[in-house]
């Protein structure tokens, strides 16, 4: 039996020297490269390189899928823009690893799950969470967050009662395309993050927090502007998320980073305020699809004397498309009929069809199939 891994790395900082290239060529000849991709996909066999080292010399992003339920999300962070002691709160053993290595700090997020077995495609997958490095450069841990969501009910041996929660980021209940992208990779449950949401902060979000960022440049003197400018033109790499650093500091205002001051919550707390939430969401579901039901059946009951018309047109033309079109009618009447209150005289008028038309085994069989059938 066939099996599937596809493993795609993305360089965002800067492109493969061809050094490099030369480098990810001896891991494959099967591998899919240019200056700032490689992709790696195995139907039979196994992938020979080691993800992390291969990460750490360059790339910036990697993810795996495969078909037995693994889910993958690398992230490798420049030191100097990240303090890896406020990444270690959201670690859990085996699920979620930070690492560091002469250069960077490394973030893995991997989730083993067999309740993930199935083949999903990894193709066209990372480009839509690329920006998500960036988020975590910023400051934003909402991407470590979720995955904790999603690692610490499968990794975690203590009690769900014991097991607290890391600190809550802002905008849990506003997530990006990207963060959105995540939580269906590793398909966490919508409910659970719902119920993570409700402790966290609002804030600003990342298009707003750069206009407050734009204002506050005349901020920074104009030597330190100047040195922005010459290191621009000198191509230093993250440029740009360190003048953001820089005139940050300068703001008071609620950005991004901002953490929830709330005393951790157990998981069990967490998966119980899930539960509620779910069921929440499926009251209101059953609610709003009741009221769509009685809207329809409002705009169908004027028209009940032509639906009937309808029906026998339908059984008269004899054909299997046209059996099907008439049950769809019936059903439309049996809607009008309980919600009217004429149920009784429905069914009579369904016995008298059974009595007319006996000898059409497409129309008895329907009618027993979509349970109009009359005793």
């Amino acid at each position: 039996m066939s099996s599937y891994q596809y493993y795609e790395f993305q360089a965002l900082d800067r492109p493969l020297t061809e050094k490099e290239q030369d480098y990810i060529h001896t891991l494959s000849s099967r591998v899919q490269l240019n200056r700032t991709q490689a992709i790696f996909l195995y139907n039979y066999g196994d992938f020979r390189g080691q993800p992390q080292q291969i990460l750490d010399k360059c790339f910036d992003i990697m993810l795996y899928t495969a078909n037995w339920g693994s889910r993958q999300l690398m992230f490798r962070l420049p030191k100097s823009l990240i303090n890896s002691a406020d990444l270690e709160p959201y670690q859990v053993p085996d699920g979620i690893e930070i690492s560091t290595t002469e250069q960077s700090v490394i973030i893995d997020i991997n989730i083993q799950d067999e309740d993930l077995n199935g083949w999903t495609e990894g193709e066209g997958l990372l480009p839509r969470m690329l920006s998500l490095r960036d988020d975590l450069l910023e400051g934003d841990y909402r991407v470590l967050y979720l995955g904790w969501l999603k690692a610490a009910p499968l990794y975690y041996e203590c009690e769900p009662e014991n097991c607290i929660e890391p600190p809550i980021p802002a905008n849990l209940n506003k997530l990006s395309k990207p963060l959105q992208a995540f939580v269906d990779f590793i398909e966490l449950d919508q409910d659970l993050v719902d119920a993570a949401a409700q402790l966290s902060p609002i804030a600003e979000t990342k298009s707003d927090s750069i206009k407050e960022l734009q204002q506050r440049i005349p901020q920074i003197s104009e030597q330190e502007r100047n040195d922005f400018l010459a290191r621009l033109l000198q191509g230093e790499l993250n440029l740009n998320l360190k003048l953001s650093q820089r005139l940050r500091s300068l703001s008071k205002k609620p950005t991004p980073q901002t953490l929830s001051d709330s005393p951790g919550r157990s998981l069990s707390e967490l998966i119980t305020l899930s539960t509620q939430a779910e069921n929440l969401r499926t009251q209101k579901e059953k609610q709003a699809a009741k009221q769509e039901k009685i809207k329809k059946i409002q705009e169908l009951a004027p028209r009940e004397s032509y639906l009937w018309e309808q029906v026998f047109h339908e059984i008269g033309c004899k054909q299997v498309k046209a059996y099907d079109r008439a049950i769809v009618h019936l059903l439309n009447l049996q809607d009008i009929a309980e919600y009217q209150g004429k149920l009784p005289e429905f069914q009579a008028r369904v016995r008298k069809i059974q009595q007319d038309y006996r000898n059409l085994r497409g129309v008895m069989s329907r009618l027993q199939e979509f349970k109009l059938w009359q005793d």
